[in-house]
């Protein structure tokens, strides 16, 4: 069974107000997300934190409520974040029926690397990592309740770092951009015009 966690508990410090229940035309932003993935999802094994639970003080404490939260019969959880509207159903589909352990979205990265000593890297070597990102629901809960991990980025690092599982990647997600700051709302507003116009 597919379990799906959206993260809408943050409080947008950067933004300087709660992003996920701003207007996207006449939606919060974070019912965007919801609604792609309640068409791929049963709604009773969808947790949407924030709305649905409380959310935590840090976003892996929100990831923790959410598996917490979850039926104990799911055996895959994909975690999205209500920042990221122009997530498609076709992404959440990938992601729930992919087979490994720890998936997630990735790109190549374009730029120049360099390393805040000076240090340059070769950008070949690196992936801009993306979510949502898909887990082994129970593996995933088993490491959030050490304890061990209250303020990490991401759950592959989680996976990694527990169990020596790395993320297998899936190479696509220029559509997912995050919205941090109010002047990125104007583009995501634009991209979710033309996202829908084309039927995505």
């Amino acid at each position: 069974m597919n379990g799906a966690i959206i993260l809408a508990g943050g409080q947008g410090s950067r933004f300087k107000k709660k992003k996920q229940f701003e207007l996207l035309y006449d939606k919060e932003m974070w019912k965007y997300v919801y609604e792609k993935a309640l068409n791929v999802v049963e709604r009773k094994n969808i947790v949407v934190v924030g709305v649905d639970i409380a959310g935590g003080d840090t976003r892996s404490k929100s990831v923790y409520n959410g598996l917490m939260a979850m039926p104990e019969t799911c055996d895959r959880v994909i975690i999205l974040e209500a920042a990221r509207p122009l997530v498609t159903e076709n992404q959440i589909k990938k992601l729930l029926s992919d087979k490994n352990k720890s998936t997630t979205f990735a790109l190549p990265l374009v730029n120049t690397v360099i390393g805040r000593d000076g240090s340059y890297y070769d950008r070949n070597d690196f992936y801009d990592l993306l979510t949502p990102q898909a887990f082994d629901f129970k593996l995933l809960k088993e490491a959030y309740k050490t304890g061990k991990y209250e303020d990490t980025t991401d759950e592959t690092i989680i996976m990694s770092q527990e169990y020596g599982i790395k993320p297998a990647f899936i190479l696509e997600g220029e559509n997912l951009l995050k919205v941090t700051y109010e002047r990125d709302m104007e583009i995501v507003s634009n991209l979710l015009k033309q996202q829908e116009g084309a039927g995505q």
